[in-house]
């Protein structure tokens, strides 16, 4: 990208993190930080054909006590209907199916993961395919869903109008995505402990195009039509980088519950978790 996507700066850029010869640019203008590179690896291609045989470890068991901290924040007691965006294998929209009075959708580019949902899981209301092909109609849902996906939309202007569209009036759109506040010392960190190894993941320059904070994350998020921003906190994924080391997930789980602590002492603006806004139509 030649441009900033929050305040469309060009070529006023400081080089903060260099990734296998990619290098991640901070805004002079802004201060968002994103990749240089071009473009992103092929979406569709991120769950192979032989997915359905694959451990699912990190998609279902990791993930459960976030999601069931969702649902009781955001789905119980309330009926409607839920998108899912970018919806993977489509574990979120199975749990979310499965609480009382919820229509839930899945939407996700790889068709390997949709025959899995479809097949495996027994899901219905789950569609291959771009999200503005999808022919959804205009103020459906009572909430829309991006679970890590922001951070892969090079330019997230179309793409959060169009969910905006999608919203009924007051609807919520809800973003979990990586906290680049965290991501990039934590980078640094890692490269100098353990140098830059084949195979090890940084700020993943090739599929993070965009690495948001609270500051760039609610810009974007006011320019195309949301409002009543409000950043929460959730239980991380109970696995780091995929293991299932007990004492990885303990480690992890502290260091949560301090950054929970260290929010609320600063009324919310020391933000040291990943990022977890709601935002209002």
């Amino acid at each position: 990208m030649d441009s900033c996507v929050v305040c469309g700066q060009k070529n006023k850029t400081t080089t903060v993190f260099r990734e296998f010869g990619i290098n991640i640019l901070r805004c002079n203008g802004c201060g968002h930080i994103y990749s240089s590179y071009g473009a992103s690896a092929d979406p569709a291609a991120y769950f192979g054909d032989d997915i359905a045989s694959r451990d699912h470890f990190w998609w279902r068991e990791a993930h459960e006590r976030m999601y069931a901290a969702f649902g009781e924040k955001f789905l119980s007691g309330r009926s409607g209907r839920l998108l899912d965006v970018g919806c993977g294998l489509g574990y979120f929209v199975k749990f979310a199916a499965g609480e009382s009075g919820w229509e839930a959708y899945g939407l996700e580019i790889s068709v390997p993961a949709v025959e899995f949902a479809k097949n495996k899981l027994g899901l219905k209301n789950i569609f291959a395919g771009s999200v503005g092909a999808a022919g959804f109609k205009e103020k459906y849902f009572d909430i829309i869903t991006l679970w890590d996906v922001i951070e892969h939309v090079g330019d997230p202007h179309p793409f959060l109008k169009y969910l905006n569209s999608l919203l009924k009036d007051g609807g919520i759109l809800f973003i979990h995505t990586p906290n680049i506040k965290i991501q990039l010392p934590k980078a640094r960190l890692k490269k100098f402990l353990r140098g830059e190894r084949p195979g090890a993941h940084y700020l993943e320059a090739r599929d993070h195009l965009n690495n948001y904070s609270v500051k760039s994350l609610s810009a974007i998020l006011r320019v195309n039509g949301f409002k009543d921003i409000e950043f929460t906190h959730l239980p991380p994924i109970q696995s780091v980088a995929g293991s299932r080391s007990v004492f990885l997930r303990v480690i992890k789980n502290a260091w949560f519950n301090i950054a929970r602590l260290l929010a609320f002492i600063s009324g919310g603006m020391l933000n040291l978790d990943n990022l977890f806004v709601v935002a209002r139509k």
